[in-house]
């Protein structure tokens, strides 16, 4: 029986803990969460996107992505808006103050992912890529 003291058991609690300390320090750093990020770079790559597709593309719940997108709004990053004839779609497009925020924000991604993987070799992080692409199969079979 497994104690929970394995080599298994204590890689997992690593991983678990190194995701959790990556992600409180990626959003403490940016001061936005990884998913708002997501929100806005998705958004900008489209130049307008409905809302419906985005939450699909992102697979975000309804209430999840209403919730992040309603505070990306007040915080002047985005519009949304209903569209004639149903009103029924809503599509987003980012300000140009959202546009001005993503490109900062993409400076500030693209430093902490080199302070991450500082010091990992291409064949490390070849390796790596790999060992996690099989991780998430055996979760999805």
């Amino acid at each position: 029986m497994d104690d929970g003291c394995s080599e298994r058991a204590i890689l997992l609690a690593k991983m678990h803990s190194l995701c959790k300390n990556m992600n409180q320090t990626f959003e403490s750093t940016l001061r936005m969460s990884a998913t708002k990020v997501e929100l806005l770079y998705q958004i900008s790559c489209e130049n307008e996107q409905n809302q419906q597709a985005l939450q699909q593309t992102l697979n975000l719940d309804a209430a999840a992505i209403t919730r992040h997108l309603r505070k990306l709004e007040e915080d002047g990053l985005l519009i949304r808006e209903k569209r004639a004839p149903d009103r029924r779609a809503t599509f987003i497009r980012l300000t140009a103050l959202g546009e001005t925020r993503l490109t900062e924000l993409t400076a500030q991604k693209e430093a902490f992912q080199r302070l991450l993987l500082e010091d990992l070799s291409k064949q490390e992080l070849a390796g790596f890529a790999d060992i996690l692409e099989r991780m998430s199969a055996n979760i999805t079979r």
